[in-house]
């Protein structure tokens, strides 16, 4: 059993300082989080320096207590750690370091415990309960879990190595459990003055993220982006003022103060929006009041707390452990907390990842669901496509307004943040010369494996924007063609392009496998309506479409269900209602085969 803090700056733990500890004198599970909190207390008051309690501290408030005898420190430098390095402090034995790439996967065969279409589905019911004045924000989450691809202290190190942060730490434990966190993110400190006695306490709210950017000049963008974000400041400016109105209940009146406020803080792949609250706690109260103050902390639970915390719960429908829970250090005068985000948690060789945001009543689902995969890159790698990739996007008014969708498919397509960086700043340069006042254009983005990204504006059409709508013409195929992984659409087109060009003007094709089922539309996802019900075709074989996402999105809304199923070429025929679409275009009607389901989701659609 050891514990590690390692802190990247002066602003992390203990003021910058790291410390290692090992062979706890004293070892308790599930335990209450008073029990955590007398504990913490006794280490806080005690007049022998050399005792030290750490505390894991589940969301659920389910507590581990460790007792140590004896401590070591390090003082943090402006080059690193005061002596040979991370692995020769409490890490000796994970050496020779496995050699882990720093785009490797620490996570083998990772599984989501929500697809991508839930997790949106999960943001429209927050924002349905935002509506209803339920909460005003929440933080949704979900769990990514699989086999950890290093012991948990080779973790630690790789982890360390991408991503360290201020209140990083590890704590191995009994059973194979253990923690490897890079958390940016402070819960609560508490310093005793050593003349006055008096304790002042700070919580470090994190609430607003974005990506880095390709280059300097974008990550200057992205960073002031965030400053200038009006929901994520009012998203932030909530969660601070919870926290405030949490230290007041332990803290003399009117001592609660904010500074900095809205600070924007880079990490190694993204930047966060933080603030500090402090405030000088009363003489009666003790560290288990302020945990039952402010525990879990406001930035992964959402406001007011007690809603945001019983709703989240039925959305996310699980527990989540030391996910978004604490790690908490005593030690005589001082007390240093961390949220336990980005942090990886063993149990044997299992691994998980929590990974979440703060959702608010402006929030855009897809733009979510891809800062919460951001947020996982650290474990999951920062990647590149097994081949090349396209995407084919609408311009309106020099914006492309799915663009969080395209970047969502190249994510799952194989392209991991820093390649999306440069995505998004290649789309940026190409929509700088585009006319800001025409409704229509076409934007080209190739992604190749090699990270290669062009970005190519033209005025184009899309293949289905036809009078009337284009004919629906039946093309069977020698084979089903391949797809990326994520059903993500491929560069090279050919097997496509050629039914296309079968199926000639004013058509398009809909490609049918040697079993006779549907594999999908050449150029656009193809629909099918019978009575209150639109299918489509399973991704794959069909290419995952970002409209055929808005679809899933907007179908409940316009009265119907969305389902993926299996389709045949009888089934084209006697559908009540047959509609296309794509990306560029939208929501187009084969010819001949228009009705109401077409007519709705063109009414919802937003460009």
């Amino acid at each position: 059993m050891r514990l590690l803090l390692a802190p990247t700056s002066e602003r992390g733990w203990f003021g910058g300082r790291g410390l290692e500890a090992s062979d706890p004198t004293g070892f308790e599970t599930g335990v209450s989080l008073a029990r955590a909190g007398a504990a913490l207390q006794e280490a806080f008051d005690a007049a022998d320096p050399d005792l030290l309690v750490a505390v894991l501290l589940t969301y659920e408030a389910e507590a581990t207590v460790l007792a140590f005898r004896g401590w070591r420190e390090y003082g943090w430098r402006d080059h690193g750690w005061h002596r040979d390095g991370l692995q020769r402090h409490g890490l000796q034995d994970c050496e020779p370091l496995p050699a882990v790439g720093p785009g490797a996967p620490l996570i083998e065969s990772p599984l989501s415990a929500v697809s991508a279409r839930e997790y949106r589905a999960g943001v429209r019911a927050v924002r349905e309960a935002v509506a209803a004045g339920d909460v005003y924000v929440l933080n949704l989450t979900y769990a990514i879990r699989g086999q950890a691809a290093l012991s948990p202290r080779e973790t630690f190190v790789a982890l360390h190595a991408r991503a360290g942060a201020e209140m990083s730490a590890f704590l191995g434990m009994d059973r194979g459990r253990a923690i490897a966190s890079v958390s940016p993110e402070r819960f609560v400190r508490v310093v005793r003055d050593r003349v006055t006695g008096g304790r002042e306490v700070e919580v470090w709210p994190i609430k607003g993220t974005r990506p880095r950017g390709a280059d300097a000049q974008s990550d200057t963008a992205l960073a002031a982006e965030l400053a200038e974000d009006e929901k994520e400041r009012a998203e932030h400016v909530m969660v601070v003022d919870m926290e405030r109105n949490d230290l007041g209940r332990v803290c003399e009146a009117g001592s609660v103060r904010v500074d900095p406020f809205l600070e924007i803080v880079p990490t190694p792949y993204c930047h966060q929006m933080v603030s500090r609250v402090a405030g000088d706690m009363r003489a009666d109260a003790k560290i288990t009041d302020l945990l039952e103050a402010a525990f879990p902390c406001g930035s992964v639970t959402g406001a007011p707390k007690v809603a945001a915390v019983r709703i989240a719960a039925a959305l996310e429908g699980a527990l989540r452990g030391p996910y978004s829970g604490a790690l908490l250090v005593a030690r005589s005068g001082e007390l240093d907390s961390s949220v336990l985000i980005r942090t990886a948690v063993f149990e044997g060789e299992a691994l998980s990842w929590g990974t979440g945001c703060g959702i608010t009543c402006d929030s855009d689902s897809a733009e979510e669901w891809l800062e919460s995969l951001l947020k996982a890159s650290p474990v999951i790698g920062d990647w590149l496509p097994p081949l090349a990739l396209r995407e084919t996007c609408r311009v309106v008014c020099a914006r492309v307004p799915l663009l969080s969708g395209h970047l969502a498919r190249l994510a799952a397509g194989g392209c991991g943040p820093s390649l999306l960086a440069r995505v998004r700043s290649e789309v940026a340069v190409a929509l700088a010369s585009a006319d800001r006042t025409a409704p229509y254009g076409r934007l080209a983005v190739t992604v190749r494996p090699d990270g290669a990204v062009t970005a190519e504006l033209t005025n184009r059409p899309s293949s289905i924007d036809l009078s009337g709508g284009p004919a629906l013409a039946v093309i069977r195929v020698g084979a089903v063609p391949e797809l990326p992984p994520g059903a993500a659409k491929p560069a090279d087109r050919s097997a496509w392009d050629d039914a296309q060009s079968r199926a000639g003007s004013g058509a398009q094709a809909v490609l049918i496998a040697p079993d006779g089922t549907v594999i999908d539309g050449c150029t656009a996802t193809v629909w099918v309506r019978r009575d209150t019900t639109l299918l489509t075709p399973p991704a794959s074989p069909a290419v995952a479409g970002v409209a055929r996402e808005v679809v899933f999105d907007l179908a409940e809304e316009c009265g119907f269900a969305a389902v993926e199923s299996s389709l045949s070429e009888d089934d084209l025929h006697a559908a009540e209602e047959v509609f296309f679409t794509n990306a560029v275009a939208g929501v187009v009607p084969a010819h001949g085969r228009a009705g109401v389901a077409a007519e709705r989701l063109q009414s919802r659609w937003a460009w």
